[in-house]
């Protein structure tokens, strides 16, 4: 697996508590949306058991010239010595691996469930089909307990008002009293309610690991055959 040293080059605020580091494209680097690889800090502020290499996707789109993440802030001390990078200063980056990925078929619909952080590899599968104007029918549920907590959801609701293939579904736990989208978890009713024909599609499943095994049995139920459904999670760190 190649192994490149990133330099850090911008760094900004998604949405509460969740951050956007964004690194210099190595030459030459390729990666399929919804890859992913292994960020290795150089010589952090701080350690502790959980090591120095934390996995996460890749954020950014092929066609963007720089490579970014997402991350909610945690208590751990890789997560705070990642955010005390300064700028200009290196990561190491192993990758890009994983096969969560877009199914080439675009007359096969693609569903895929996001909650929390687990929104980032659907985010630059999105962009990226959208960028080149594919056809395929895109349906994408995004869980959070409120607005504020929901990164990238302003751009996505956007998205899905220019792109009549795009069907965007955000749900709160927790809605402020002006939200206008679907409120509690996602659940089957919400996925019938917006999803014709249950059967066809692919699923992909990204979140926590609770998550998406309660999700991964849920459709299952629905009548979803095993092998129509992909799925990732994060176990947080």
């Amino acid at each position: 697996m190649p192994i490149h040293s990133l330099k850090l080059i911008d760094r900004y605020v998604a949405a509460r508590g969740t951050f956007v580091y964004v690194f210099e494209k190595p030459a030459g680097f390729q990666f399929k949306p919804g890859q992913y690889g292994g960020f290795t800090l150089v010589n952090p502020i701080e350690t502790d058991k959980g090591g120095l290499t934390r996995r996460f996707s890749l954020l950014n789109t092929p066609n963007d010239n720089y490579i970014a993440i997402a991350t909610r802030m945690q208590n751990s001390a890789y997560k705070r010595s990642l955010h005390a990078l300064e700028i200009g200063q290196t990561i190491k980056f192993a990758g890009p691996t994983g096969n969560f990925i877009l199914h080439e078929d675009q007359s096969t619909p693609a569903v895929m469930i996001a909650g929390g952080i687990g929104i980032t590899p659907f985010y630059c599968m999105i962009k990226d089909a959208l960028h080149h104007q594919s056809s395929q029918s895109l349906f994408l549920f995004y869980g959070n307990q409120t607005p504020d907590d929901s990164a990238f959801l302003d751009e996505l609701i956007h998205l899905s008002h220019e792109h009549t293939n795009f069907k965007f579904i955000a749900s709160m736990a927790t809605p402020t009293s002006n939200w206008q989208g679907e409120v509690g978890f996602i659940n089957d009713k919400m996925i019938k309610t917006y999803v014709p024909n249950l059967k066809d599609p692919i699923y992909y499943i990204c979140g926590s690991p609770a998550m998406v095994t309660a999700l991964q049995e849920l459709l299952v139920e629905m009548g979803v055959a095993d092998d129509r459904i992909k799925v990732e999670d994060f176990p947080g760190y």
